[in-house]
């Protein structure tokens, strides 16, 4: 009889160990390593975070305004003055980007040449299952066409695959806006 204890107390024991051991992060874990990333980010580039939206004109070079969803959006050039075209409900918008990843060795994930892409990607302004969460919002501060901006996507609100992987991104993103 003891040996049997003996035996369960054992297996018992390798169970936990195994488990225990495992070298996969919780999705907790995950989101945590992520805002780590985000701030290093940000720290490594000197980049003040702004709380409130700062008008067109008064952008400085470092200035990221961080919205309530998470996107930390600059505003490089605010577009075209002569077309009067700005965003509206519905519009269909062409983005073009340059993606790449935040850590330190830094990489272009994707580049906006149309070697890689001669179609242009593109969405409904409002339609939230066309595109990520982030170029929406992103196109609502950019409003008018040929706009250009720098924004710092947390995974929750990219495109699906950078959900899934709780991956964020930095982009350089211009838009077209098409009626």
């Amino acid at each position: 009889m003891k040996r049997i204890s003996y035996f369960f107390f054992l297996v018992f024991i390798i169970s936990l160990c195994s488990t225990s051991c495992s070298n996969t992060k919780t999705y907790a874990q995950q989101l945590d390593d992520e805002q780590a990333l985000i701030k290093a980010y940000i720290k490594r580039n000197n980049i003040n975070v702004l709380t409130s939206l700062p008008a067109n004109k008064d952008w400085h070079d470092n200035d990221y305004y961080k919205s309530g969803s998470g996107i930390y959006f600059h505003l490089v050039d605010s577009g075209s003055t002569m077309d009067t075209t700005t965003i509206r409900l519905k519009n269909t918008v062409v983005p073009r980007y340059k993606q790449y990843a935040l850590a330190l060795n830094s990489d272009t994930i994707s580049n906006w040449n149309t070697i890689d892409f001669p179609y242009p990607a593109d969405f409904v302004y409002g339609d939230l299952s066309q595109s990520c969460k982030a170029f929406q919002e992103a196109a609502t501060y950019m409003k008018r066409n040929d706009s250009q901006a720098k924004i710092i996507v947390p995974s929750s609100i990219g495109f699906t695959a950078d959900q899934n992987s709780v991956t964020p991104y930095g982009y350089t993103l211009k838009i077209k806006i098409l009626k």
